[in-house]
């Protein structure tokens, strides 16, 4: 996973990810992988998020990377339906994701798999 963090621009060492993929799992999220013959081909992290302004929870797609030689081959769209699915049975009503404004591929790739550009994302470090 570190090797496909690094080409998602979140360069990532190995030896925490165990133990971050472990707390994501506790805290009602998920992790999808791709995997071939030859190796790890992507991976997808997702997470139940509740509000006070709706019933249903919704999903976080929290990161969505296919290696850059597999790209175009469906495997971003197979993690993605399998995060649907994952959000469908815990009950969540629609799944929200969010990408950097200079990844247009990404945009997309949404866009033709049936997600919605809806507002924008700001965030502050504290």
């Amino acid at each position: 996973m570190s090797t496909l963090f690094a080409q998602f621009e979140h360069p990532t060492p190995a030896e925490p990810i165990p133990a971050r993929l472990a707390r994501l799992v506790s805290h009602d999220g998920q992790a999808f992988v791709a995997e071939s013959d030859t190796g790890l081909l992507g991976v997808a992290t997702t997470q139940i998020v509740w509000s006070l302004i709706e019933d249903a929870p919704r999903a976080m797609l929290t990161a969505l990377v296919v290696g850059e030689d597999t790209r175009g081959r469906g495997v971003g769209r197979a993690l993605v339906t399998a995060v649907e699915q994952w959000a469908r049975e815990r009950g969540a009503g629609r799944v929200v994701v969010t990408t950097a404004l200079r990844r247009a591929g990404a945009h997309a790739f949404y866009e033709r798999i049936g997600y919605e550009f809806t507002g924008r994302r700001y965030v502050k470090q504290v």
